[in-house]
């Protein structure tokens, strides 16, 4: 299943705040907030794990935390004027990102992106089961010269805008970021002071970034990677489904290439890309997940959801499923029941 959600700024950046709010609060619950205070959406249990902690900087701008992994695909619709400013760096994990005019890539770990100073459309595609964290900085575009204290933004124009069209492309995609920089966001994932000073410690990370990104301090690591081709992602993004809807049949690499019109080797490196894992190995922690919703949300017998999680044996079920859970089905089963005796009480 996808959950899907969109975005514009056509309404202006105050009204993008919301929109985002609004999006946090569909697949989380917040705590914190106030004048010093972070706001944290923990994800709701139907949609995954981890958390969402936002930052309200200077003249507005957000500083966003993230760390989660859905249970189920997740796609993120936006629409954004020329006036919206990101930087999005990666610490692990991976997600797709698809702009309609510059391409499609996969996003993955050390990888830094820089929001083009145009309009642009397209989608962020979060796979299931797979793990995210990362650090976004955004804000209306002008509301940045703060950041840039005497050296104006005169700075940033010329040495990232004044790129040529090619590598400034690259760098909306993802390129590494070189240590100096990967560790000072490193620091603000990681901060630890008091919520009194913390906004204080933050805003000074965030002028550091900025004024290493100028220096040059950004400057690629390599070649540029060729992004994957638009049609390659489509096709490769079936294979999950394909797989769930076919539980029982014995798929090989060479079986589900021809399906896709693919060469083995194509699918495999590809997969490998856009979700961090080989086929089948992603597949079978798919069919566990899937196996542990049924073992909390019904009361079919153990073999029942060995069977619809598409294994023939149960015994064989129970050994992959206590070796990925820590426990039995049945203990499984019975924990999370006892959780919920407690969760109603409380």
């Amino acid at each position: 299943m996808t959950r899907r959600f969109s975005l514009t700024s056509a309404r202006g950046y105050a009204d993008l705040g919301r929109q985002y709010r609004e999006f946090y609060a569909a697949i989380g619950t917040c705590r914190g907030g106030g004048v010093e205070g972070a706001r944290v959406y923990d994800l709701r249990p139907e949609t995954g794990v981890g958390s969402i902690t936002v930052h309200e900087l200077l003249h507005g701008v957000t500083l966003t935390l993230y760390d989660l992994t859905f249970h189920d695909e997740l796609i993120l619709d936006f629409e954004l004027a020329g006036d919206y400013f990101e930087l999005e760096y990666c610490v692990d994990g991976l997600m797709h990102l698809e702009e309609r005019a510059t391409g499609a890539t996969v996003f993955g770990a050390n990888e830094l992106s820089i929001s083009h100073s145009r309009a642009s459309a397209g989608r962020l595609v979060r796979p299931a089961g797979q793990r995210y964290r990362g650090v976004s900085i955004a804000a209306r575009r002008e509301a940045t010269g703060v950041f840039f204290g005497s050296l104006g933004t005169a700075a940033w124009e010329e040495s990232v805008e004044g790129m040529p069209a090619e590598l400034r492309d690259a760098h909306y995609l993802g390129r590494q970021a070189p240590p100096e920089l990967a560790a000072a966001f490193a620091d603000l994932y990681t901060c630890a002071l008091p919520a009194r000073f913390r906004a204080l410690y933050l805003e000074s990370k965030v002028m550091e970034i900025l004024a290493r990104i100028v220096s040059g301090a950004e400057s690629p690591r390599g070649p540029v990677r060729p992004p994957m081709a638009e049609y390659e992602i489509e096709r490769i993004r079936k294979v999950p489904e394909l797989l769930m809807e076919n539980l029982h049949e014995q798929h090989t690499g060479e079986s589900l290439a021809r399906a896709l019109g693919m060469t083995p080797k194509r699918l495999n490196e590809g997969f490998k890309q856009l979700y961090g894992d080989t086929v089948f190995h992603h597949h079978r922690n798919a069919c566990l997940r899937r196996a542990s919703l049924l073992l909390v949300e019904t009361d079919l017998s153990i073999a029942a959801v060995a069977l619809r999680s598409g294994y023939s044996s149960p015994s064989n079920f129970c050994h992959a499923f206590k070796k990925r859970y820590g426990r039995t089905p049945r203990q499984y089963r019975a924990g999370r029941a006892v959780a919920g005796v407690r969760e109603a009480a409380s």
